[in-house]
């Protein structure tokens, strides 16, 4: 039996609700792994970290719990809905495996985040708050945090192979930043440049489309480069070699079988990246 204690913390949940969640919660959303405790896995370190300015989509598993102590009494855990998670980087959102954002004592879940991001480098603390639904007559909404759940996630330059380690100095005062930017890549510029040495002015249109587009560049070399289409939620649905001319480049993309929605077209050389985002109408 696992307990966690639990503070009642006074919060304006209409001012954050539903930060950056993404909407259409359910089974679609992820597949829950079987955990073997309660909490987040896998744990901060662990968790690769997210690209900048590269279409993501990373999954947190957990397990709710079995009981809580809330006014120094014990009790039974019926269920738990994640009401908000907030503080992560702008342009990713998240949902979870359950519609209604609820999980039953015990019960496996997951967490998806997608989305692409171009906010600084560095290590983001979550801020969730969940509500824990008990024998009492009332929910108890809380900061995860008074669990002991403290969760990061960290953005890489696309340029840089290095994985900054989570620091979690300070955690259990609460003194640690809700972001930490790393000292040697707070702003990812350098891929963004090395792109536009290479590709620019690129262009889709007309955007939004029906059946087709016309995508246009200039490239600075000759040579094959990559182009692909990536779902909002990070599926690449198309994928083609095309080759490249110096200077201006004129080519139509097709809609296929694709729904409407948004989309991400990205052109690569294999050393850098530049995308541009698709909207497909009905």
């Amino acid at each position: 039996m696992k307990k966690v204690i639990f503070t009642l913390s006074l919060f304006c949940s209409i001012a954050v609700a539903n930060a950056q969640y993404c909407g259409g919660s359910g089974p679609s959303v992820c597949t829950p792994a079987i955990l073997t405790k309660p909490g987040l896995s896998p744990v901060s370190d662990s968790l690769a970290p997210i690209v900048d300015n590269v279409p993501t989509v990373t999954v947190i598993e957990f397990q709710n719990y079995d009981t809580l102590t809330f006014g120094g009494q014990s009790l039974t855990m019926d269920s738990l809905t994640v009401d908000t998670i907030s503080n992560i980087p702008s342009g990713l959102c998240w949902a979870t495996s359950s519609a209604t954002n609820t999980f039953g004592n015990q019960q496996n879940g997951c967490i998806k985040v997608t989305g692409t991001t171009s906010a600084p480098a560095g290590q983001y603390k979550l801020h969730i708050i969940v509500k824990a639904y008990t024998t009492l007559p009332f929910p108890v909404t809380t900061n995860a945090d008074a669990a002991g759940l403290y969760y990061y996630v960290r953005l890489n330059c696309s340029d840089s192979a290095a994985v900054v380690p989570v620091d979690t100095n300070g955690e259990a005062a609460g003194t640690i930043p809700a972001f930490k930017p790393y000292a040697s890549q707070a702003v990812c510029d350098v891929s963004v440049k090395n792109v536009q040495s290479t590709v620019q002015s690129l262009n889709v249109y007309p955007n939004p489309f029906s059946s087709h587009a016309e995508v246009s560049f200039t490239s600075a070399k000759a040579g094959v480069m990559t182009e692909k289409i990536t779902s909002i939620i990070g599926s690449e649905v198309y994928s083609k070699e095309i080759e490249v001319a110096v200077g201006q480049n004129v080519h139509a993309i097709e809609r296929n079988n694709l729904s409407a929605g948004v989309y991400f077209y990205t052109i690569s050389d294999g050393v850098s990246t530049f995308t541009k985002r698709l909207v497909i109408s009905e």
